[in-house]
């Protein structure tokens, strides 16, 4: 059954340079604003009992998306589908009148939710209990903290039996014991069937929490799917963005040489391949590959000797590993047309991410470079779960404690 659905969702705002724009607009009836385009062509659907995770930067528009799936914020356009009654915890204090007391405001939200009095009243200590706010119930909440504001909300949010849960980020405020006893909660959620929308900036929890996700970017979809490939993807972009690049697959200045024609020896090719032989730009991690080149060499040119090289970088040119044959104590070869080496890796032991290989010819000093290139960019897939960028075997140890030892402690 579908809990949520949302079909070309659109939320724009009309951007004024200074009031006076406004009136200008009004008198003249001609436009003095630029739109904003928050949310643009938002179409998903979550399923009843399914956990989406919504990750983004800073202003991608997951706050705005989550307000309109609470129904708080008005679509500009599209439409949208709610089954079942919906809780949302947004921003600190939305919701909230600052003057009314903590018991008070547990009854403005409930109302707002769709519950009675009756109801309510059946719930309030619940709600209390939970938040651990039982001392400051008839305090003023413009007299609380962040923290109690969270404590207070998120009881509220989760105590009246909601069908759907929206959360936004609240669970960065608060103090330790509390956010685990809010993650406690909600994976008894999880178990209830209930469905779960929950955005954060801490991809772990994202990880942990959520079956599927979506990321947003400039209030648009760049991609929705099983959570760990999402936010694989996303840090790949991440990485791109830090290290100031606008593709992972663009060309690297400065690495490609002369012309092959120009060259005495060069490399015709340089490609993945998985174990079979078969080309490759997708594989998972623990996958054998074979990063293979083929060696040209100029017609009547006289034999070159050198060493063959390689070097592995992730998709923000941060340098992850290379070797060359010298290194390796290989001699050095005797360089012919049409000559092809396989590099062969039983178990690539990269996680998830974008990498891409460079084959490099050197003379038979290793110092003289007589060509570079790079293959395509290789994505790995690892689902399991591990962070990092490389897997490393491992295994859990729990020896028996000395109770004897214990009781002397």
């Amino acid at each position: 059954m579908i809990a949520l659905e949302t079909r070309n969702l659109t939320k724009s705002y009309r951007i004024y340079q200074s009031p006076a724009d406004r009136l200008k607009e009004i008198i003249s009836r001609r436009p003095h604003h630029t739109v904003f385009e928050a949310l643009d062509g938002i179409s998903f659907t979550v399923l009843q009992g399914e956990t989406l995770g919504i990750i983004g930067e800073n202003g991608a528009g997951k706050s705005t998306l989550l307000k309109v799936l609470a129904r708080t914020l008005k679509p500009t356009s599209g439409s949208l589908t709610v089954n079942g009654r919906t809780a949302a915890l947004l921003e600190l204090g939305a919701g909230f009148n600052p003057e009314l007391t903590g018991e008070e405001n547990i009854y403005l939200n409930a109302y707002l939710m769709g519950l009675s009095k009756a109801e309510i009243d059946a719930k309030k200590e619940e709600i209390v209990d939970f938040s651990e706010l039982s001392d400051f119930m008839r305090r003023p909440v413009k007299t609380y903290s962040s923290g109690m504001y969270m404590r207070l909300a998120f009881s509220i949010a989760t105590c009246v039996d909601p069908d759907i849960l929206i959360v936004d980020e609240a669970l960065s405020v608060g103090d330790q014991s509390f956010q685990k006893k809010c993650i406690d909660r909600m994976m008894e959620f999880k178990k209830q069937g209930k469905t779960i929308l929950f955005c954060s900036h801490a991809m772990y929890l994202v990880q942990e929490l959520c079956s599927k996700s979506l990321w947003l970017h400039h209030g648009k979809i760049a991609e929705i799917g099983k959570t760990a490939k999402v936010i694989n993807a996303y840090n790949d972009w991440m990485r791109e963005k830090d290290a100031g690049m606008t593709s992972a697959k663009r060309e690297i200045p400065g690495q490609e040489l002369k012309q092959p024609e120009q060259k005495t020896v060069w490399l015709e090719s340089v490609d993945l391949t998985d174990g079979d032989g078969r080309e490759v730009d997708v594989i998972k991690t623990g996958q054998e590959i074979c990063l293979r080149m083929v060696i040209g060499v100029a017609d009547g040119h006289s034999p070159n000797r050198g060493y063959v090289g390689f070097g592995l970088n992730r998709n923000d040119e941060e340098p992850i590993f290379g070797a060359t044959t010298k290194i390796d104590g290989y001699e050095a070869v005797t360089f012919r047309n049409g000559q092809e080496v396989c590099l062969r890796f039983p178990s690539f032991s990269l996680l998830s991410g974008h990498y891409y290989f460079l084959g490099v010819l050197m003379d038979d000093h290793a110092l003289h470079l007589y060509d570079i290139k790079r293959t395509k960019m290789l994505h790995v897939e690892n689902f399991k779960g591990e962070f990092g960028i490389v897997t490393i075997g491992h295994s859990w140890e729990f020896p028996r404690l000395d109770l004897a030892d214990s009781d002397r402690k």
